[in-house]
């Protein structure tokens, strides 16, 4: 069966790279215990919403979307809401027939969600109305992503598919040879930028496609296999590739973080860094959480480290996201941690609930929204430090 190729949940992976993939019963760590705050920033709390569970029991990492100032959710157990940014009411929610695994992706009119058994569903954004609905061949855990009304979506047995946005006919389909028996539970979320798709795969590739045709322009190694056992040889790409201008910074499990040239897909800079977490960015920084949860802030033009923040390890922490002056991610305890963007040092924490936040969150002009597991939306503005 094609679904037995994820055989680990995200979290038993976590626990399993954490311990360093080693033959040893269990020498993974503790998460590290929260550490006192000299100073804490203080946060205005503008409304909070319960748009149903966020993850499941597989941890399936389901994030808000934002588009037209609404904010678009989705929940495993079929429903998709649309709320209103600036006060968090409610503007529409539909019930599907289908257990969701991946989405929203939201453009061009549409909200886009995937199912555990290769459904793609295709609402309206203006009132949850179904415009269309059309089958892949495995469970979809990434956002599907539309440009130039046509949908991408990406399949956990490798493959990519392109749909006519308006009525959902299958355009083509590219398919990734020899995906590995033993992957990572998740894929990333290609990136689209006009006519371009930026794909990552769980051979440690990247692909740059046309829009239109699905035909391969060029294709990287991010990470090449090495070690004796199927665990120590996982070189998925799972953390989503991030496109600032014509440079593409991705990470890979057990390999290293690359920034790539997005029209010659020639290698800029490498570092050995892995992360499966995520990647976040902003005009100076590349920032990556590595498979201990640790926080770089690498520099973006040479890779070079700038700082690194170890007082988040094993607290299973989210990408890292930048707002202002300050870097945050969210932990499996339902903290939020800020960190100073010049040095990385923690100065602010937001506990959120009692669930796990296992999704970065949404930045939006200088408001923070964090979704956890629980199905919680929050949505925070930095009032002034102390």
């Amino acid at each position: 069966m094609k679904f037995n190729r994820k055989l680990l949940f995200y979290f038993y992976a976590l626990i399993v790279l954490i311990g360093g993939c080693s033959s040893e019963k269990d020498n993974s760590e503790p998460p590290a215990p929260l550490v006192e705050l000299s100073s804490n920033l203080n946060f205005e709390k503008l409304w909070t919403v319960y748009a149903g569970g966020g993850s499941d029991e597989a941890y399936t990492k389901i994030g808000p979307a934002f588009h037209n100032e609404q904010l678009f959710t989705a929940s495993p157990n079929g429903i998709v809401r649309a709320f209103n940014f600036s006060d968090g009411k409610l503007l529409w929610e539909k019930q599907l027939n289908v257990q969701i695994s991946g989405g929203p992706g939201v453009g061009n009119g549409l909200v886009l969600v995937g199912s555990h058994k290769g459904d793609v569903v295709a609402l309206s954004e203006v009132d949850g109305s179904e415009r269309w609905r059309a089958q892949v061949s495995s469970e979809v855990l990434a956002k599907p992503r539309i440009s130039e009304e046509i949908v991408v979506v990406r399949t956990i047995d490798g493959k990519l598919y392109a749909f006519d946005g308006q009525s959902g006919m299958n355009l083509w389909i590219y398919e990734r040879n020899r995906v590995p028996l033993l992957t990572l539970r998740g894929t990333s979320t290609p990136v689209v930028k006009q006519d371009l798709i930026i794909a990552g795969f769980d051979n440690g590739k990247i692909a740059a496609l046309e829009l239109h045709t699905g035909k391969v322009l060029w294709e990287a190694p991010v990470a090449i296999p090495r070690g004796r056992t199927q665990l120590e040889r996982m070189v998925d790409i799972d953390a989503d590739p991030i496109l600032v201008d014509d440079t593409i910074y991705v990470s890979s499990t057990n390999g290293r973080t690359i920034a790539i040239d997005l029209i010659q897909g020639k290698l800029l800079w490498e570092k050995d860094l892995s992360s499966y977490a995520g990647l976040g960015v902003d005009y100076d920084y590349l920032y990556i959480t590595d498979t201990k949860s640790y926080i770089w802030a690498l520099e973006r033009d040479s890779g070079h480290e700038w700082w690194k923040q170890e007082k988040l390890k094993a607290r299973a922490v989210t990408a890292p996201v930048n707002i202002d002056d300050y870097v945050v991610v969210g932990d499996f305890e339902g903290y939020l941690h800020w960190m100073r963007r010049e040095d990385g040092k923690l100065v602010g924490r937001y506990k959120m609930g009692s669930a796990s936040i296992i999704v970065p969150p949404l930045v939006i002009d200088d408001i923070l929204i964090a979704y956890d597991s629980s199905g919680k939306m929050v949505a925070l503005r930095l009032s002034h430090s102390t």
